[in-house]
């Protein structure tokens, strides 16, 4: 055990032995409202207004109230976004009704034990959002990548009309599409065009196919699709994983030469000590993307590892690692440095939490700037 506290470090295992009983026990008592600052910036940094956060977390004083609390948010962002309409404003109201999204995506991700009503609040996001998306600020297009037979959707938005590098951003197992395409605006004033994509095990294909080992001809895909579209230069495309997509970014980039950067945000570097540690939301969470029961994930840890890939990669990478993550424990992210091969570059936020959301301004800036630096 004692290996195990170097390995993660103590907080990162008492936090995780925390069951959910107990988070439940804390709701009762305090409401949501306890959630600390940190948690909160991701809320904030997607559009929710302050007093909405704080209207819907005081409502939440059970897990079971999560979803309910986030439909009601969503609810008043879309009434707001109809009165809007109504008086002829349209871009507000559609910046109304992806916040409206966002909530439903926010609700989706605590719905534990009910996979029917997790899919439902999803789809509900996903479908206010691809109304919205043509007239928000900037305009997103969706598009879609053919993978054996299937439909990856996507969400595409360009800097200008001449062939720009692309940069590909892969969901985490709790984000989405819907939610990492608001994070262009420092790609984008760097010239740099931004695919938001759906992967197996995630967003709307995460019923049709689960996250899986011998994937990466996704990266393959991307690269097809490329070549169709006017505005991206296939011959400059990066990939930007967060969290679970940040291990599978690695993968892809490995796989495919053609991929010139990669960034890999707060991502598992070898899961198999730590795996059967990590707490139960995490471990349901995880099991939803790889389409797997929690107790079968220990058996997927070494097809997730990259101690087997890292050292061979070549192609430039850029590590965002966070000294506070309770999901991944932050050394993963300096033994996956250390570990590649290529050029490299780290930047390591001390106080950040997971995907380093509280830091996401600056991160996102870093990679565009670093992005931007390596494909022009």
């Amino acid at each position: 055990m004692l290996a195990r506290v170097r390995a993660v470090g103590l907080r990162f295992l008492l936090v995780n032995r925390i069951p959910l009983s107990a988070f439940d026990v804390a709701l009762r008592l305090a409401s949501a409202a306890l959630l600390s600052p940190a948690g909160r910036h991701r809320f904030l940094l997607a559009g929710i207004h302050p007093r909405t956060l704080k209207a819907t977390l005081r409502r939440i004083r059970r897990l079971q109230d999560w979803p309910r609390a986030w439909v009601r948010a969503a609810h008043s962002y879309l009434l707001a976004a109809h009165e809007r309409a109504a008086a002829g404003e349209l871009r507000a109201a559609a910046e109304l009704q992806r916040v409206a999204a966002l909530c439903y995506h926010f609700g989706h991700v605590m719905v534990l034990d009910d996979l029917a009503r997790r899919r439902a609040l999803y789809t509900a996001a996903a479908r206010l959002f691809r109304a919205a998306a043509p007239h928000l600020d900037p305009a997103i297009r969706p598009i879609e990548v053919p993978w054996r037979g299937l439909a990856l959707p996507g969400y595409l938005c360009v800097p200008g009309d001449r062939p720009s590098p692309l940069v590909v951003f892969l969901n985490g197992a709790s984000t989405a599409k819907e939610e990492m395409v608001t994070w262009v605006t420092p790609f984008l004033r760097r010239g740099l065009a931004v695919l938001a994509l759906d992967t197996p095990g995630s967003g709307e294909v995460a019923d049709l196919i689960p996250a899986a080992p011998g994937q990466e001809d996704v990266g393959w895909a991307i690269i097809e699709t490329a070549r169709h579209l006017p505005e991206v230069d296939p011959k400059r495309i990066a990939l930007l994983g967060i969290s679970l997509r940040g291990a599978y970014a690695v993968q892809l980039a490995h796989a495919v030469p053609e991929i010139a950067a990669v960034v890999s945000v707060t991502a598992p570097y070898d899961p198999r000590p730590y795996l059967d540690l990590l707490g139960e939301f995490v471990r349901r969470d995880v099991a939803f993307a790889t389409g797997v029961t929690p107790g079968d994930l220990t058996r997927l840890a070494p097809a997730l590892a990259l101690d087997g890939i890292a050292p061979h990669l070549q192609t430039p990478l850029l590590v965002v690692g966070a000294g506070n993550d309770l999901v991944v424990p932050p050394q993963e992210s300096i033994r996956l440095y250390r570990a590649a091969g290529g050029p490299k570059h780290l930047a390591f936020y001390e106080r950040a939490n997971h995907v380093a959301f509280t830091h996401l301004e600056q991160w996102t800036a870093l990679a565009a700037t670093w992005l931007a630096a390596t494909l022009m």
